[in-house]
């Protein structure tokens, strides 16, 4: 008798078993969510455009009334030399530390820095702290104790976060820069 009961609680283990297993596949990786962003992105392209195209308008109305004839750069900043050596020299390539004083100047002429707040500056021309890029790219323009007037669109400046201080978001201005040596030591 003992061998009938067995036999049925075997057989409902054994069909458990086989269920379960049956039942248990491979686990499947989960599909990523899709997300259209495109028309986001769209949308941030174009925001940017307008204020690329209002900045630059602003830049070009200010050095149109002043007597400096301004050069605009590959890298979208306007210059002029106010101090120009003749015989060409040694300009700061990627690597060198420089040092140079300058001052930030808002588009109306409203002081934002002064050089005496900024300067001198001793920083390596690859360190992304304590330059932006519009600044390593004018820096690579200068010869030791040539001067000159940048003119800097945001994106080139302090962009859309500002400096966290003075330098609000995307804002444009102009900076007075002379480099006082490459090279040096802090």
């Amino acid at each position: 008798m003992k061998k009938h009961l067995a036999t049925p609680l075997f057989n409902s283990i054994i069909v458990l078993l086989i269920l379960f297993t049956a039942s248990c596949k491979a686990p499947e990786p989960r599909k990523p969510v899709s997300r259209n962003t495109s028309s986001t992105t769209e949308i941030s392209i174009e925001n940017n455009k307008k204020i690329y195209a209002a900045e630059e308008a602003a830049i070009e109305k200010v050095i149109a009334g002043l007597d400096q004839k301004f050069e605009r750069s590959t890298n979208g900043f306007y210059y002029s030399f106010t101090k120009k050596d003749s015989v060409k020299g040694k300009t700061p390539v990627f690597g060198d530390r420089v040092t140079f004083e300058y001052n930030v100047i808002a588009l109306n002429g409203d002081t934002i820095y002064n050089k005496e707040e900024l300067s001198p500056i001793t920083k390596s021309m690859e360190q992304e702290y304590g330059i932006f890029r519009g600044m390593r790219d004018a820096l690579k323009l200068m010869q030791v104790d040539e001067e000159a007037t940048f003119y800097f669109p945001s994106y080139t400046g302090y962009g859309y976060y500002g400096d966290q201080d003075r330098i609000g978001t995307n804002v444009a201005f102009k900076s007075d820069v002379k480099l006082l040596g490459i090279n040096l030591e802090e």
